[in-house]
């Protein structure tokens, strides 16, 4: 139970909450609710630690951990976004002229804010840079060592089912890849899955990198207002997606549904819905490291 709070805080008063255990416990096992309790508190001291919660910590720390929560939601965003961008594929070449305008000027928006958020997560990568190589330099890798490992394992799996799957690819028809669930299909989704982990695990690893440097505070400037660019971008981005899946509705909905040209399916997309309520679910964790990030920052200015 005790693994629920951070390793530091363990070391400091570890001893004294598993003599507090021990007593109440007076020789019983723990209840679910004892357990959830105890589970509960140490989560909060991970978060408060973490500087995404409470204000126990500097602001500095506050702002980083805005801007890792924004980061984290960023890396959910580009799951449904990779789908978003498959599902939306050579969509200009289904729809007839006049009706284009609607569905292009989303489709663009949602492209070019999608272009400006990787710009930013790579601005902020350089950023701190330097601190990570004189952190790597003054014998951090054994800090970093095994998600880094998973990370690269979670890439290598992830490239080489690509690479399975473009090549099967090859010998099947559009019909054969598109519908049903066969051995293909069940592929694809081991790829999504893979792909998901690939994403989940880099921003671990990059997380827990940051997380063991020593930023200034002009580096933590920088992180907070990258971070609020990525966070404001994602709900119109989501926004973007939900216009353009009504302006194809209206105007293609045989290229939602796949049939033929011309044909009134219905516009209902159970892969959009998907993809458009894990936007939602990113854009809503970005927006709360964005109320972090912007409580602290006129305390932080003062730095």
């Amino acid at each position: 139970m005790l693994r629920w709070y951070p390793a530091a805080w363990r070391a400091r008063y570890g001893d004294e909450l598993g003599a507090m255990i021990e007593d109440d416990l007076e020789g019983k096992p723990p209840t679910v609710g004892f357990r959830w309790s105890i589970a509960r508190s140490g989560m909060g001291e991970r978060l408060r630690g973490a500087g995404l919660a409470g204000d126990s910590v500097s602001p500095s720390e506050r702002v980083r951990g805005g801007a890792f929560t924004v980061l984290c939601a960023f890396a959910l965003f580009v799951i449904p976004g990779a789908g978003f961008a498959k599902i939306s594929e050579h969509w200009d070449q289904s729809i007839t002229r006049g009706s284009r305008h609607l569905p292009a000027v989303s489709f663009n928006l949602l492209a070019s804010l999608a272009g400006a958020c990787a710009v930013a997560v790579m601005l902020g990568a350089l950023a701190v840079l330097p601190t990570f190589l004189r952190f790597m330099r003054d014998g951090g890798w054994p800090a970093i060592r095994r998600r880094v490992i998973w990370a690269v394992a979670a890439t290598l799996a992830t490239a080489a089912t690509t690479v399975a799957l473009a090549v099967w690819a090859r010998h099947l028809t559009d019909h054969q890849r598109n519908t049903g669930f066969g051995w293909y299909q069940l592929l694809f989704v081991v790829f999504v899955i893979l792909f998901a982990s690939t994403i989940a695990t880099w921003s671990a690893a990059a997380i827990s990198a940051t997380r063991h440097l020593n930023l200034g505070a002009g580096q933590v400037k920088v992180a907070g207002s990258l971070a609020i660019v990525v966070a404001v971008s994602m709900p119109v981005m989501t926004a973007a997606a939900a216009v353009w899946w009504g302006s194809m509705a209206t105007a293609a909905p045989w290229f939602l549904a796949g049939t033929a040209p011309g044909s009134s399916p219905s516009p209902l997309a159970t892969n959009l819905l998907v993809v458009l309520m894990l936007m939602t679910i990113a854009s809503a964790v970005g927006l709360l490291g964005l109320l972090r990030v912007v409580r602290s920052w006129r305390l932080l200015r003062s730095v």
